[in-house]
Protein backbone atom coordinates (compact mmCIF):
# COMPACT_ATOMS: atom_id res chain seq x y z
CA UNK A 1 0.00 0.00 0.00
CA UNK A 2 0.95 3.73 -0.39
CA UNK A 3 2.23 5.17 2.63
CA UNK A 4 2.35 9.38 2.42
CA UNK A 5 4.48 11.25 4.48
CA UNK A 6 3.06 15.33 4.74
CA UNK A 7 0.84 13.97 2.34
CA UNK A 8 3.11 12.45 -0.32
CA UNK A 9 3.56 8.80 -1.43
CA UNK A 10 6.89 7.61 -0.19
CA UNK A 11 8.89 4.64 -2.03
CA UNK A 12 11.44 2.37 -1.52
CA UNK A 13 15.22 4.62 -1.36
CA UNK A 14 15.77 2.76 -4.90
CA UNK A 15 13.28 4.46 -6.36
CA UNK A 16 13.38 7.93 -4.31
CA UNK A 17 14.54 11.14 -6.86
CA UNK A 18 17.65 12.53 -4.97
CA UNK A 19 18.38 15.00 -8.23
CA UNK A 20 17.24 17.99 -7.28
CA UNK A 21 18.39 19.96 -4.14
CA UNK A 22 19.36 18.50 -0.94
CA UNK A 23 16.25 19.26 1.42
CA UNK A 24 15.95 21.76 5.11
CA UNK A 25 13.69 19.57 6.77
CA UNK A 26 13.56 15.91 7.76
CA UNK A 27 10.60 14.20 9.21
CA UNK A 28 10.81 10.75 10.49
CA UNK A 29 7.56 8.45 11.73
CA UNK A 30 8.05 5.21 12.97
CA UNK A 31 10.85 3.42 15.01
CA UNK A 32 14.02 3.52 13.13
CA UNK A 33 17.10 5.13 13.98
CA UNK A 34 18.40 8.12 11.56
CA UNK A 35 22.12 10.02 11.86
CA UNK A 36 22.40 12.65 10.42
CA UNK A 37 25.85 14.14 8.97
CA UNK A 38 26.41 17.45 7.38
CA UNK A 39 27.12 17.84 3.79
CA UNK A 40 25.91 19.75 0.63
CA UNK A 41 24.62 16.60 -1.21
CA UNK A 42 21.95 14.62 -0.40
CA UNK A 43 22.98 10.91 0.16
CA UNK A 44 21.04 8.08 1.90
CA UNK A 45 22.53 4.76 3.14
CA UNK A 46 20.03 1.87 5.26
CA UNK A 47 21.71 -0.61 7.52
CA UNK A 48 19.70 -2.87 9.50
CA UNK A 49 17.29 -5.79 9.84
CA UNK A 50 16.47 -6.71 6.29
CA UNK A 51 12.54 -6.73 7.00
CA UNK A 52 12.80 -3.52 8.65
CA UNK A 53 14.58 -1.85 5.85
CA UNK A 54 12.69 -3.59 3.06
CA UNK A 55 9.92 -1.56 4.66
CA UNK A 56 11.43 1.63 4.15
CA UNK A 57 9.17 4.88 2.47
CA UNK A 58 11.03 7.59 1.22
CA UNK A 59 9.42 11.00 0.11
CA UNK A 60 11.43 14.51 -1.04
CA UNK A 61 9.40 16.93 -1.66
CA UNK A 62 9.49 21.04 -1.22
CA UNK A 63 12.73 20.84 1.16
CA UNK A 64 11.59 18.00 2.97
CA UNK A 65 12.71 14.71 3.43
CA UNK A 66 10.00 11.80 4.69
CA UNK A 67 10.99 8.63 6.59
CA UNK A 68 8.59 6.12 7.36
CA UNK A 69 7.72 2.86 7.28
CA UNK A 70 5.13 0.29 5.55
CA UNK A 71 1.45 0.16 7.80
CA UNK A 72 2.21 -2.58 10.57
CA UNK A 73 6.14 -3.50 9.84
CA UNK A 74 7.19 -2.15 12.61
CA UNK A 75 5.37 -5.39 14.65
CA UNK A 76 8.15 -7.83 13.32
CA UNK A 77 10.87 -5.78 15.97
CA UNK A 78 13.35 -5.47 13.35
CA UNK A 79 14.30 -1.76 13.01
CA UNK A 80 16.88 -0.20 10.34
CA UNK A 81 19.78 3.01 10.91
CA UNK A 82 19.39 5.32 7.69
CA UNK A 83 22.67 7.39 7.69
CA UNK A 84 21.80 10.65 6.12
CA UNK A 85 24.05 13.28 4.57
CA UNK A 86 22.31 16.80 3.98
CA UNK A 87 22.96 20.10 5.09
CA UNK A 88 22.47 20.77 8.73
CA UNK A 89 18.67 20.87 8.97
CA UNK A 90 16.29 23.85 9.63
CA UNK A 91 13.52 21.56 10.94
CA UNK A 92 13.39 18.22 12.73
CA UNK A 93 10.37 16.28 13.12
CA UNK A 94 9.97 12.99 15.15
CA UNK A 95 7.01 11.55 15.13
CA UNK A 96 7.15 8.22 16.75
CA UNK A 97 9.49 5.62 18.79
CA UNK A 98 12.49 6.37 16.76
CA UNK A 99 15.58 8.27 17.34
CA UNK A 100 17.45 11.03 15.11
CA UNK A 101 20.34 12.11 15.93
CA UNK A 102 22.26 15.19 14.08
CA UNK A 103 25.63 17.15 14.49
CA UNK A 104 24.78 20.44 13.44
CA UNK A 105 21.57 22.50 12.93
CA UNK A 106 21.20 25.37 11.12
CA UNK A 107 21.47 29.29 12.22
CA UNK A 108 17.04 29.05 12.93
CA UNK A 109 16.07 25.92 13.66
CA UNK A 110 13.00 24.14 15.07
CA UNK A 111 13.14 20.81 16.77
CA UNK A 112 9.53 18.99 17.19
CA UNK A 113 9.00 15.86 19.21
CA UNK A 114 5.41 13.79 18.99
CA UNK A 115 5.80 10.72 20.55
CA UNK A 116 8.30 8.50 22.78
CA UNK A 117 10.89 9.10 20.73
CA UNK A 118 14.17 10.60 21.16
CA UNK A 119 16.43 13.52 18.62
CA UNK A 120 20.00 14.72 19.75
CA UNK A 121 21.51 17.76 18.63
CA UNK A 122 25.24 18.16 19.33
CA UNK A 123 27.91 21.36 18.36
CA UNK A 124 24.90 23.80 17.72
CA UNK A 125 25.96 27.41 16.89
CA UNK A 126 22.38 29.03 16.37
CA UNK A 127 20.78 32.21 15.84
CA UNK A 128 17.04 30.49 17.08
CA UNK A 129 16.19 27.25 18.31
CA UNK A 130 12.46 26.53 18.71
CA UNK A 131 12.01 22.86 20.32
CA UNK A 132 8.43 21.49 20.95
CA UNK A 133 7.97 18.26 22.74
CA UNK A 134 4.60 16.64 22.71
CA UNK A 135 4.09 13.30 24.15
CA UNK A 136 7.02 11.14 26.24
CA UNK A 137 9.75 11.85 23.84
CA UNK A 138 13.11 13.23 24.68
CA UNK A 139 15.47 15.92 23.49
CA UNK A 140 18.95 16.52 24.04
CA UNK A 141 21.41 19.05 22.52
CA UNK A 142 24.54 20.84 23.22
CA UNK A 143 25.88 24.42 22.34
CA UNK A 144 25.24 27.70 22.00
CA UNK A 145 22.27 29.54 20.78
CA UNK A 146 21.28 33.04 20.93
CA UNK A 147 17.37 32.71 21.71
CA UNK A 148 15.67 29.57 22.84
CA UNK A 149 12.08 29.09 22.98
CA UNK A 150 10.86 25.69 24.88
CA UNK A 151 7.44 23.84 24.78
CA UNK A 152 7.06 20.41 26.63
CA UNK A 153 3.14 19.23 26.48
CA UNK A 154 3.31 15.92 28.71
CA UNK A 155 5.40 14.21 30.75
CA UNK A 156 8.62 15.19 27.97
CA UNK A 157 12.01 16.58 28.26
CA UNK A 158 14.66 19.09 26.67
CA UNK A 159 17.75 17.83 28.29
CA UNK A 160 20.03 20.72 27.30
CA UNK A 161 22.91 21.29 30.47
CA UNK A 162 25.24 21.11 27.27
CA UNK A 163 22.97 23.93 25.85
CA UNK A 164 24.04 27.79 26.55
CA UNK A 165 21.38 30.31 25.87
CA UNK A 166 21.80 34.07 25.38
CA UNK A 167 17.82 34.26 26.45
CA UNK A 168 15.17 31.83 26.60
CA UNK A 169 11.25 31.25 26.94
CA UNK A 170 9.96 28.09 28.70
CA UNK A 171 6.30 26.79 28.53
CA UNK A 172 5.84 23.46 30.09
CA UNK A 173 1.70 22.20 31.07
CA UNK A 174 2.31 18.77 32.64
CA UNK A 175 5.05 16.85 33.91
CA UNK A 176 7.90 17.41 31.53
CA UNK A 177 11.10 19.10 32.56
CA UNK A 178 13.59 21.39 30.74
CA UNK A 179 17.65 22.39 31.40
CA UNK A 180 20.02 23.99 30.23
CA UNK A 181 22.69 26.92 30.47
CA UNK A 182 22.14 30.89 30.04
CA UNK A 183 23.62 33.75 31.71
CA UNK A 184 20.78 36.00 30.54
CA UNK A 185 16.88 36.35 31.02
CA UNK A 186 14.77 33.57 31.24
CA UNK A 187 10.99 33.48 31.24
CA UNK A 188 9.40 30.33 32.48
CA UNK A 189 5.76 29.23 32.11
CA UNK A 190 4.86 26.46 34.12
CA UNK A 191 1.41 24.57 34.76
CA UNK A 192 1.42 21.00 36.27
CA UNK A 193 4.37 19.34 38.41
CA UNK A 194 7.31 20.18 35.53
CA UNK A 195 10.78 21.81 36.84
CA UNK A 196 13.19 24.13 35.03
CA UNK A 197 16.71 23.83 35.62
CA UNK A 198 19.05 27.13 34.58
CA UNK A 199 22.30 26.81 35.42
CA UNK A 200 24.57 29.90 35.33
CA UNK A 201 23.83 33.54 36.42
CA UNK A 202 20.31 34.28 34.39
CA UNK A 203 17.64 36.07 35.75
CA UNK A 204 14.62 34.22 35.77
CA UNK A 205 11.25 35.49 35.78
CA UNK A 206 8.44 32.38 36.71
CA UNK A 207 4.57 32.04 36.21
CA UNK A 208 3.67 29.31 37.45
CA UNK A 209 0.64 27.00 38.64
CA UNK A 210 0.74 23.72 40.22
CA UNK A 211 3.91 22.06 41.95
CA UNK A 212 6.54 22.83 39.22
CA UNK A 213 9.57 24.76 40.15
CA UNK A 214 11.96 26.66 38.74
CA UNK A 215 15.77 26.47 39.79
CA UNK A 216 17.64 29.96 39.05
CA UNK A 217 20.46 31.96 40.03
CA UNK A 218 18.03 34.92 40.30
CA UNK A 219 14.02 34.11 40.38
CA UNK A 220 11.54 36.80 39.78
CA UNK A 221 7.69 35.22 40.04
CA UNK A 222 5.06 37.16 38.62
CA UNK A 223 2.54 34.32 40.11
CA UNK A 224 2.36 31.07 41.77
CA UNK A 225 -0.53 28.95 43.27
Amino acid sequence: MNIQINDVDGVPLAELDMSGDAPTEIVLAGPDTVIISEGDTLDIAVDGAADASDALRFSLEDGTLGIAREKDSWKDGGTATIRVTMPAPEAIVLAGSGTLEANALAKDAGVTIAGSGKASTTGIAADTLDVTVAGSGTYTAAGTVDRLEVTIAGSGSAAMSELKAGRAEITIAGSGDADFASDGDVEAKIVGSGDVTVTGNATCTVSSMGSGKVKCQTVNKENEN
